[in-house]
């Protein structure tokens, strides 16, 4: 026996044995308690089935995933894309670029027609698209438009609302002009009307009509104004209630709080204002449309459409996890402008709702663009939040823009939890938390059944964990099971955390990690959750493989070229690059992709790639997660990486220079690449003690078992740490395992 090792072994348990039991107490007091109280008898509120929706521009391959139940078609390309060539115009997003951007096909209407294909394939019930108001759309597919050719030119179609003859089954390409009545009856002779489930439901008044100036310069140079887009939104609107009058007209899809409050400063605003005494932008806009109703003899708007992207929730995940509460808390100010200076119309969905109820009741409310940002948990946790604020509001339909695996991983929290369909009921119920700060809850049932509760509960504390006492108030049920499936840690992933059977006068305690959000499901039959598998963390371990020095990277073709050495448990890539502007640019970024050879499992080949965004500054980092399935066109697939390498490409970079027609290049500057695998782990050496799974019991696994307790860190063969068989691992299995560790020492 070494007897300085001995030496050293007592000093260790010796010390260890005070300090560890008020460690361990630290751990314990950094938890909170909230109580959730969920009124079951309180007012039932219908959930409109179309608040859980997307756009499809870049999320055509997450439909099925998602289960979404509403998509839209829109955007700044949308503003002028010429339906019968199919060009589209870029704008300030992009060069200015006319091109083939939104569908490489030929045939009239194509992108309408796209749509409905991608959405009856994924059994979405609704779908929109968006009309050309702006007054000019693309001609040609040439590429970009300078200052010199803007509108009209040969560059640019002009835009026609009304034809007042008889419609052509096959649009003429050489007379110049594009008639939107013409491309309504043109969708509803192809698809269908708006009752059948490949036509289209609804139609979008073009988009962000505040910005025309900015986005669209070559075609709109000067800012609309409050009569030309009441003029030409009545217009349009009678042209599609002409043909389709079941189809649901949208308007005016503003992009954000100054449109809303006074059309981002139009020259007659002012005027308009002082004669109608209204008390912001929305107001005129919904007594011009009820005004043009009542004259028409029927409805022209039946959404009023906003869109909205979180100010405060730019200033990082803290501002992102309050920035939700912008829409619906009285009193409450966000950390931006907007909580600085705008707080009369704090909070804004109940503002607008008092808009719609004064001056056209009835109509309905969409946000049909928002995105409450990050890549991280607090984009999980905002989106959790946002889809309980909107049903709780009464929104219509709400149609996410982009977002990152966080965000879809909240909105699936909601649409499909257990990845087999499991959604949140169809009916609100009242529900409150003691903190919104800390914790937001929704709850809801499906009609008026509430044997099954779901119950929308997050953790906004970056640190501590969340003691939630949810108290079923209220119903004829007896609860007896609850599942909690909770989105926390470093992944995105929605898992099964917890299946709680030990409910009592139905009141359901539930532990929610620190920074998570979660979907708990009560029911009062326990045999709901026999088959269910509780998510282990030790189950799993993850291995990190970094590159910093990429001389010998570049390949043949002057790509970057990572190694993957083990595909088929490849789980993400981090990516962290310097990106710089020639030109100094205030403003710009890179598109850029992962591109690799894959394989299915029947041997089948194909290209495939998973794209990424960086913007300009230093130390910028994408995260681009593996799970196992890659895109072929349209499809998504079961598929490994085929021939161990990834090639990381920049397809597009843009900035404001480039706007300018300047010369700038930017330049994307690799600093580290992390490449991150993760593999079940099923280790057990058989050795008692051995919770680090090295094959032997050794002061290493009371250090590794010490600090799993404290938090931190995985146990691999966390089965041999349980010395007591009682199935639980604590605080007494750590003491047992020191005194085994003596005894055999000794």
């Amino acid at each position: 026996m070494n007897v300085k090792r001995l030496g050293a072994l007592l000093l260790s348990a010796t010390v260890a044995m005070p300090i560890l039991p008020q460690m361990v107490a630290v751990a314990e007091d950094s938890s909170y308690a909230m109580n959730v109280t969920v009124d079951l008898s309180g007012e039932h509120k219908e959930i409109s089935p179309y608040i859980y929706g997307v756009n499809i521009y870049g999320n055509e391959n997450r439909l099925k995933d998602l289960r979404v139940n509403a998509v839209r078609q829109g955007g700044n390309r949308m503003t002028a894309y010429n339906w019968e060539n199919n060009a589209s115009n870029a704008g300030s997003d992009w060069k200015h670029s006319s091109d083939d951007n939104l569908t490489k096909s030929n045939e009239p209407a194509a992108v309408a027609q796209e749509l409905s294909e991608q959405c009856v394939k994924n059994d979405v019930a609704y779908k929109f698209t968006t009309l050309q108001l702006a007054g000019y759309v693309a001609a040609d597919k040439n590429g970009p438009v300078s200052e010199a050719e803007a509108a009209p030119s040969d560059r640019w179609n002009e835009v026609v609302f009304t034809k007042n003859s008889a419609f052509s089954d096959t649009p003429d390409l050489t007379d110049g002009v594009v008639y939107m009545d013409e491309y309504v009856n043109y969708i509803v002779k192809t698809l269908g009307d708006s009752k059948t489930s490949t036509g289209m439901q609804g139609y979008s008044l073009d988009n962000e009509p505040a910005l025309w100036s900015s986005t669209h310069s070559r075609m709109h140079a000067d800012p609309v104004t409050v009569k030309e887009l009441s003029e030409k939104s009545v217009e349009v609107a009678k042209a599609v209630k002409s043909i389709d009058p079941n189809a649901e007209v949208f308007g005016p899809a503003l992009y954000g709080y100054t449109a809303y409050d006074h059309l981002a400063d139009v020259d007659d605003w002012n005027a308009v204002k002082e004669s109608g005494n209204y008390h912001w932008y929305l107001d005129s806009y919904l007594d011009d449309m009820k005004k043009a109703s009542d004259a028409y003899g029927s409805r022209l708007l039946d959404v009023v459409d906003i869109h909205y992207y979180t100010e405060s929730g730019r200033n990082g995940a803290e501002d992102r996890l309050q920035s939700v509460r912008t829409l619906y808390e009285e009193g409450f100010a966000e950390n931006s402008w907007i909580g600085q200076w705008c707080q009369e119309n704090i909070p804004i969905l109940p503002t607008i709702q008092k808009s719609i109820d004064t001056y056209f009741p009835g109509t309905k409310l969409a946000i049909s663009e928002y995105n409450f940002g990050g890549n991280d948990l607090s984009a999980t946790i905002a989106q959790a939040e946002a889809l309980g604020c909107y049903a709780d509001a009464g929104v219509y339909l709400a149609t996410l823009w982009d977002g990152s695996d966080y965000i879809f991983s909240g909105m699936k929290l909601y649409t499909n939890y257990d990845g087999k369909g499991g959604s949140f009921g169809n009916t609100l119920v009242p529900t409150k938390t003691d903190d919104v700060s800390l914790a937001s809850s929704y709850s809801a049932i499906n009609g008026n059944d509430d044997s099954q509760v779901t119950v929308m509960l997050t953790n906004k504390s970056f640190t501590q964990s969340e003691n939630a006492t949810i108290t079923l108030a209220n119903s004829n049920a007896n609860y007896k099971a609850a599942g909690v499936y909770a989105v926390y840690g470093d992944s995105e992933e929605i898992r099964l955390i917890d299946i709680i059977d030990n409910i009592s006068d139905n009141t359901v305690n539930v532990t929610l990690p620190a920074y998570s959000a979660a979907m708990i499901v009560v029911t009062d039959d326990a045999s709901d959750f026999a088959d269910k598998e509780i998510y282990d963390d030790n189950k799993t371990q993850q291995t990190v493989v970094n590159f910093d020095n990429f001389d010998t990277m570049i390949n043949q073709d002057g790509y970057l070229e990572i190694p993957i050495d083990d595909p088929e448990h490849l789980k993400k890539v981090i990516l962290t690059a310097d990106v710089t502007s020639s030109a100094g640019s205030s403003y710009g970024g890179a598109g850029c992709a992962l591109c690799v050879n894959v394989k299915t499992p029947d041997g089948t080949k194909f290209w495939s790639s998973k794209s990424y965004t960086l913007t300009l500054g230093a130390n910028q980092t994408a995260t681009v997660n593996f799970d196992g399935t890659f895109s072929n066109d349209d499809e998504i697939l079961e598929a490994v990486i085929a021939d161990g390498k990834i090639e990381v490409q920049k397809w597009w970079d843009y900035s404001e220079k480039q706007e300018l027609d300047l010369e700038d290049i930017i330049s994307v500057n690799y600093t580290n690449i992390q490449v991150v695998y993760e593999k079940e782990n099923s280790v057990d050496t058989g050795v008692i003690g051995d919770v680090n799974a090295d094959g032997e019991f050794s002061l290493t696994d009371i250090i590794a078992m010490q600090k799993w307790l404290l938090g931190n860190g995985k146990l691999p063969n966390s089965k041999a740490g349980d010395l007591d068989n009682n199935g639980l691992l604590n605080i007494y299995d750590f003491c047992l395992m020191k005194n085994l560790l003596l005894r055999n020492e000794g």
